[in-house]
């Protein structure tokens, strides 16, 4: 009776091993695919936020303009390197915010294929586990089995 109480303990933890490998691999699997919305999400921010900086600065380019002109300056020398100025410097805070938000992004995406990795290794390890867990106890119960005579 012995072996074949080991034999089916052996069946049943390999079972529960290969389950468990499945179960992580599919929150791998969800958790893939909440990086790759963040990405996406991201991305899109990153778009949006550097738009705003662009209206932003060229209404501030506007407004020195108007003011420029309210003031009966001409529009070259130092009043037009004012203009030229903030304009790149808008430019350049333009280029940081959608920088700044390809870098966030790639780090999602990074994410994402680590935890695809993980969820193929998980499955992977699960599937072993529960085939070393179904020999040993395989040959645990046939040892017992050559020990009693029986396997019941």
């Amino acid at each position: 009776m012995s072996a074949g109480l080991t034999a089916a303990g052996g069946l049943y933890q390999g079972v529960a091993q290969y389950e468990a490998g499945q179960e992580r691999g599919s929150l791998y699997r969800a958790n893939a695919g909440i990086a790759a919305q963040q990405f996406a999400s991201e991305v899109k921010a990153g778009s949006e936020n550097e738009e705003r900086v662009l209206m932003k600065g060229e209404q501030q380019t506007g407004q020195q303009v108007a003011q420029i002109g309210a003031s009966n300056l001409q529009q070259r020398g130092s009043p037009s390197q004012v203009v030229s100025s903030s304009a790149m410097i808008n430019e350049m805070d333009a280029l940081t915010t959608i920088n700044n938000a390809r870098r966030r992004a790639y780090g999602f995406q990074v994410q994402e294929v680590s935890d695809q990795r993980q969820a193929s290794m998980a499955r992977s390890a699960g599937d072993f586990n529960a085939a070393g867990s179904i020999l040993a106890g395989g040959a645990k119960a046939y040892d017992e089995e050559q020990k009693a005579g029986s396997w019941f």
